[in-house]
């Protein structure tokens, strides 16, 4: 019986890795970031987190606008150059006040997936409600970030502020 129970728990964790990167790849519909000189659309996962071979599969290849998006990892946030979006993993998250006032000055989307960090400088954070896949949306973040966000997302989140 406790292999079935580790089993069914991993199928909805792989489960929930999917319907993120589903979220993340959206969001660049409803989400406008300001002119930038570069052909590429960055999405960086920072951190070890499945999400990666998801957006690998779902993304890869695609366009935002005219801009090819580029899914990239980085160990640390030292690594990270430029990317418009920024999928923390939750093994690092503890680290996200140290440099999300720098993201958000470089029209970074910080997307993160533990409780509370929407208050520490996440424009989305990804929350289980009723066992459903779901997000929160910090307006505050997204403004100082640069974003502009459309109210098609908004209405679709659980907004923080």
């Amino acid at each position: 019986m406790l292999a079935c129970l580790c089993f069914t728990g991993k199928v909805a964790a792989q489960s929930q890795v999917k319907y993120q990167a589903l979220f993340v790849y959206n969001f660049t519909r409803y989400i406008e970031w300001p002119s930038y000189g570069s052909q590429e659309f960055v999405i960086g996962v920072l951190g070890k987190s499945n999400i990666y071979n998801e957006l690998q599969g779902i993304a890869g290849g695609k366009r935002v606008g005219t801009k090819t998006i580029v899914i990239k990892k980085f160990t640390s946030a030292d690594e990270i150059s430029s990317c418009q979006i920024l999928f923390v993993s939750g093994e690092v998250s503890s680290s996200l006040s140290s440099f999300a006032s720098t993201m958000q000055s470089k029209n970074t989307l910080i997307i993160t997936e533990r409780q509370g960090l929407i208050n520490k400088g996440a424009g989305i954070n990804f929350v289980l409600d009723d066992g459903k896949q779901k997000f929160e949306l910090s307006r505050t973040a997204l403004n100082r970030s640069g974003l502009k966000v459309d109210n098609q997302l908004v209405d679709m989140a659980m907004v923080a502020d």
